[in-house]
């Protein structure tokens, strides 16, 4: 080879090689100019590392190495004053105070009481022991109770149309019973649930407070009721040539078809009433479901229920009066107290002068009775329901000859 292109070769490669020194410098000092500004920008920690890799070619390389998050520290989801990473950097302890405030939920219990300090509640908090349970959605009862408070003053007869002797829609208490006393007989040979039997009682009692009932129809107002309670609550329904047979004659299925398509026009569709059964099982919490007590409060429920004198009444207050009743028939202290109150829908059994009189009147129309409940009397003498009628009755005669002598 000649000295003059032995010279050229030599020259190329020393140019190459500034070439490439030049480019990786640039590199270089681009990478370094690169987190300048990404500290400079977001004043934060940067988790990612540039170490140098050696090439093949002897040059030194730059690349961005990802790092995996240690989960040893959990993050805080209810706490404002640590940091995600331990550290007191400013704009990342604001960044985790927004996402704090995302994360809360506002009408949650664990967001109320998210303090290391538990508060201190004037009532024994006794849906904490069932947080676990994800069906009692402990975190969301009380929401869910207070629209069921709501809700049964929207569907409760707003007067007692039995004692509303001016009103078109006046009918006799005693007619009244003999047709609650017939729902009570059906719905037994139907096997059909409590709830079904206390929304047939509601919707019918509101539908007689609407419109005028002649007597021809009244039966057939009493088996249409229950036919739509029945598809409300029941899983397995009785067909409707089975509530025309127990009619004996009276109504046939289309009468039943018709009546229930007018029926549920005139209650504009509005038939999810708050059962009171709901309620007193809410109650019963407080009295740590003493099964003797719910049962004689499950007589007191379903009699002031078929009794003339609570219509109007609201579901929440005939639960409370009925578990109240019961635990004073069996001599419990505390009577009433403020874990009670609570869990009644704020009732104060022991200074609301219209839940005293309405628990005299209920205990009074048991010892001695205005109308004639036979088909109820009869159920709660069986052993299915514990026999408690004769001791509930003797109970309330009891307080009746005394003056209802310490019943509150």
């Amino acid at each position: 080879m000649s000295e003059s292109v032995r010279s050229r070769t030599t020259e190329a490669t020393t140019t190459d090689e500034n070439a490439n020194q030049k480019r990786m410098r640039a590199k270089t000092i681009a990478g370094a100019t690169f987190i300048g500004e990404r500290k400079a920008l977001g004043e934060v920690k940067s988790n990612n590392s540039w170490p140098a890799e050696a090439s093949a070619s002897g040059a030194v390389s730059h690349k961005p190495v990802m790092t995996v998050r240690s989960t040893s520290k959990k993050r805080h989801i209810y706490r404002d004053s640590e940091d995600e990473d331990g550290g007191n950097d400013d704009n990342t302890h604001s960044d985790n105070s927004s996402h704090n405030a995302e994360v809360r939920t506002p009408n949650s219990k664990r967001a109320r009481h998210s303090s290391d300090e538990p508060l201190s509640l004037p009532w024994r908090d006794l849906d904490k022991d069932e947080q676990n349970d994800v069906s009692m959605v402990t975190d969301y009862t009380d929401e869910i109770f207070t629209h069921l408070y709501e809700r049964e003053r929207e569907t409760t007869a707003t007067y007692n149309y039995l004692y509303a002797t001016d009103s078109p829609q006046y009918l006799r208490p005693s007619l009244r019973a003999i047709l609650v006393d017939w729902l009570v007989e059906v719905h037994q040979k139907f096997q059909l649930l409590p709830e079904t039997l206390y929304l047939a009682i509601n919707l019918m009692d509101r539908f007689m407070s609407l419109r005028k009932v002649s007597m021809a129809k009244l039966q057939l107002l009493a088996v249409c009721s229950l036919l739509i309670a029945a598809k409300f609550e029941e899983v397995n329904l009785p067909k409707l040539s089975q509530y025309a047979y127990i009619t004996d004659g009276a109504c046939t299925s289309q009468d039943i078809k018709d009546a229930e398509t007018y029926m549920l026009t005139t209650l504009q569709f509005n038939i999810g009433w708050p059962n009171p059964l709901n309620f007193l099982r809410r109650v019963s919490k407080a009295d740590d479901y003493d099964f003797e007590t719910r049962s004689t409060a499950k007589f007191f429920l379903e009699y002031s229920m078929c009794c003339p004198k609570f219509v109007h009444v609201l579901s929440s207050h005939l639960s409370a009066m009925a578990i109240y009743c019961a635990r004073q028939s069996f001599e419990k202290d505390p009577k009433w107290d403020a874990t009670f109150k609570h869990y009644s829908g704020s009732v104060d059994a022991m200074n609301d002068d219209t839940f005293q009189e309405n628990c005299r009147e209920l205990i009074r129309e048991v010892a001695k009775p205005s109308t004639q409940l036979k088909a109820l009397e009869q159920k709660y003498r069986s052993k299915e329901m514990n026999g408690v009628f004769e001791p509930a009755k003797l109970w309330c005669k009891l307080m009746v000859v005394t003056n209802y002598y310490n019943l509150f």
